[in-house]
């Protein structure tokens, strides 16, 4: 159904992004609301936040009326297209008023039949709609124009504004009147989001959006990953649907980058395994890089911008070198490699970058920053180029994604209540650093975050349990410690830190250790835990070894 969405409860770490669309669009109200886009990564859930927004609108409040469209890539013909837009508009607004669900799904309505809804509801304005448009049949530029006016005819002629949602905007650029794409026919939506009464909050494809004059005149507001509680809730909630038990490993989330696609793709997997380990959430990543949704989303995308096969394989080749070349790569780079004119490898360039698989800056080539991405094109590349069978790819993964033994080291401790514990955790960091070989100064600074971190668990848990646990984890190129204790910590949204910490440094000039955290190590995260609060450091650390070869070579 068009109009379903996530439940509340299962809608994460989006609620700050869809209050403040909430009361954009009910400025609306005095005439003030702007239009906008939406923008962020493919799979990060900028369609859901549309349907989120509009169901909303819908059922909490009366003062603006919410038409949500979605643009069918098979009406894409002016006149398919205007009926389309206008009857669903037509629905959509009759509904309001009562709250008429069933209203809101009613495809394949005649002109007749809408003409008999508007009497009925005594909508002369609407009546009046349909009869411009009815007489406009044999001109489609004309009924268009009608359509698109129709939300603010109708907030002129009634006093409610209405805030028009329309998803998959991009497609818009392939509306047409005889056959041939027009873009001109995508500047008739200009005027109208101009309305302040008819504010236009649109999302799509970013990069085809970015191609229409008339959406890079809009406002931009970002949909960013889930953080880390949002990540959390996510992955618990879609275990506890399974009925399942287990934690997604910590290297493997950052992999995923707080996609709620990815997340959702790889969690669903493992869970065909009741209690998933680690080793079960890992061959679920791998095996959604060679087969599942994940890799055939990216697969369509691909099929869509080179339908042609031949064509496809060159620029799955192209690619795959842009993803693993050590510098950018310009269009002459690549024509000269592949064997193209300048012309071809430019226009492949720009269709990869259409479809999001890349990025185009002051004439270069780039990969975009999606590690998920490179290793779809990786597993298509070896199964569509290299001929790899299954079993080879999964190995191939197997030992170049997933942490080798001796490769992933961890330690835990468990720390009591007592005066300078924290030094022990420091102490033993150390011990761990020398055993591992690990360059002093990163180590040195880490230290200095985990005593923090140690000193905040203690003082805020005191009473409420008598031991700080921490645990850190070695990889290839990262150093991860959490400290977790008992104590309830309410998690600032639009910080990510502890409220406590926020209250301190106000009132007694304390909260530096959060600020310490933050200056040492590369990233710092708070979770709510079943016991209390977990901080998480993480530091990006390398061998000593490693360290000392290059400076040899330096020196030399």
């Amino acid at each position: 159904m068009l109009f379903s969405s996530l439940k509340d409860s299962d809608f994460f770490d989006r609620q700050q992004e869809l209050t403040g669309l909430f009361k954009r669009v009910l400025q609306a109200d005095v005439a003030q609301a702007r239009s906008a886009v939406l923008s962020g990564q493919r799979g990060i859930g900028k369609t859901e936040l549309l349907r989120q927004l509009f169901g909303r609108l819908f059922w909490e409040q009366d003062r603006v009326a919410p038409f949500l469209y979605t643009v069918n890539p098979a009406l894409l013909s002016v006149i398919a297209f205007s009926r389309n837009f206008l009857f669903q508009f037509l629905c959509q607004r009759l509904a309001f008023p009562e709250k008429e669900q069933a209203l809101l799904s009613r495809d394949g309505i005649s002109i007749e039949g809408l003409f008999a809804l508007a009497e009925e509801r005594k909508a002369v304005w609407a009546k009046d709609l349909l009869g411009h448009f009815a007489q406009c049949a044999c001109d489609p530029v004309a009924a268009l124009r009608i359509a698109l006016a129709a939300p603010h005819r109708s907030a002129m002629a009634t006093g409610m504004p209405v805030a028009v949602l329309i998803d998959d905007f991009h497609r818009i650029k392939g509306l047409h009147d005889d056959g041939a794409p027009d873009p001109r026919l995508a500047f008739l939506f200009e005027d109208q989001m101009a309305h302040g009464k008819t504010p236009h909050i649109v999302t799509g494809n970013m990069a085809e959006l970015q191609e229409l004059p008339v959406v890079n005149k809009l406002e931009r507001i970002p949909v960013l990953p889930l953080g880390p509680e949002g990540t959390s809730s996510m992955i618990r909630s879609l275990l506890n649907s399974y009925e399942a038990e287990g934690s997604v490993p910590p290297l493997l989330l950052r992999h995923l980058g707080g996609n709620p696609f990815y997340l959702e793709c790889v969690v669903t997997r493992a869970c065909a395994k009741n209690n998933p380990d680690d080793g079960a959430f890992w061959k679920a990543y791998i095996r959604e890089l060679m087969d599942g949704p994940l890799a055939l989303s990216w697969l369509s995308v691909l099929k869509i911008y080179f339908p042609d096969l031949v064509l496809r394989r060159t620029a799955l080749e192209i690619t795959h070198r842009i993803f693993h070349a050590s510098e950018a790569l310009s269009c002459r780079r690549i024509a000269e490699t592949f064997a193209l004119t300048v012309q071809e490898a430019h226009d492949i360039a720009q269709a990869l970058y259409l479809a999001g698989l890349i990025r185009a800056e002051f004439g270069v080539l780039r990969a975009v920053e999606d590690r998920v991405l490179r290793e779809i094109i990786d597993a298509l590349y070896l199964r569509e180029l290299l001929a790899k069978t299954a079993h080879e790819s999964e190995e191939h993964f197997l030992s170049t994604v997933v942490p080798q033994k001796g490769r992933l080291i961890r330690f835990d401790m468990t720390l009591p209540m007592t005066r300078e514990a924290e030094l022990i955790a420091a102490q033993g960091l150390e011990q761990i650093g020398k055993n591992l070989d690990l360059d002093r100064d990163a180590v040195g600074q880490l230290q200095i975050a985990v005593i923090e971190a140690c000193i905040n668990a203690i003082e805020h848990s005191r009473g409420m349990g008598d031991s700080v646990y921490v645990s850190v984890s070695v990889d290839d190129d990262h150093m991860e410690v959490s400290v977790e204790s008992a104590g309830k910590e309410y998690i600032v949204q639009e910080t990510g830190e502890p409220v406590r910490d926020q209250e301190n440094a106000k009132t007694t000039g304390r909260g530096w250790g959060i600020k310490l955290m933050k200056r040492f190590v590369d990233e710092v995260r708070f979770e709510k835990t079943i016991i209390g609060t977990k901080i998480i450091l993480i530091k990006k650390i390398e061998r000593s070894a490693d360290i000392h070869k290059e400076d040899t070579a330096n020196r030399e």
